[in-house]
């Protein structure tokens, strides 16, 4: 039987899309050899703020204060991120920041949820994966007052009902 659900998928690639954009911009508070988002740094030398690109100072300025008492590995962590940051297209950027903006003022409890929700989208095999990324896709496409319906029915209805 299929699911009809999508919408509650929707809602979960939601919110994984959400953290993992927010990890994109946010310093690592471990310093592990490697971030997950390429291949480990080749160097562990610490980077002097001056060294960075203007573009790449303007991205990380909130972090200014503190690059110098940062480890070597999360500042070319950041300098990663940036460049990744400033290798995406305009809209793209818009459409982060805005993300990155409603992810911050999410609760601790709720950003600690999103979190697991990453975490536990990025375990899923691949075929899993593009079935929450359809739902999603297709929730988006229905009009407000449609998704709007559709998540009221989901939070209002019990477990089977979902």
């Amino acid at each position: 039987m299929a699911d009809r659900r999508p919408f509650a998928s929707g809602k979960f690639a939601a919110s994984a899309l959400l953290a993992g954009l927010f990890a994109l911009a946010m310093p690592c508070r471990a310093a592990k050899a490697d971030d997950g988002g390429g291949p480990a740094a080749t160097s562990s030398a610490a980077l002097a703020w001056n060294a960075l690109t203007p573009q790449q100072q303007r991205l990380l300025a909130p972090v200014q204060s503190q690059w110098s008492s940062l480890a070597p590995l999360q500042q070319q962590r950041l300098q990663r991120k940036a460049a990744r940051w400033q290798a995406l297209p305009p809209e793209q950027q818009t459409r982060a920041s805005q993300r990155l903006a409603r992810f911050a003022a999410m609760t601790p409890e709720q950003r600690s949820l999103a979190r697991q929700r990453m975490r536990a989208f990025q375990e899923l095999p691949p075929e899993k994966k593009q079935r929450i990324r359809a739902a999603f896709r297709w929730f988006h496409a229905l009009p407000p007052e449609e998704r709007r319906a559709l998540r009221e029915r989901y939070e209002n209805g019990r477990p089977p009902e979902r």
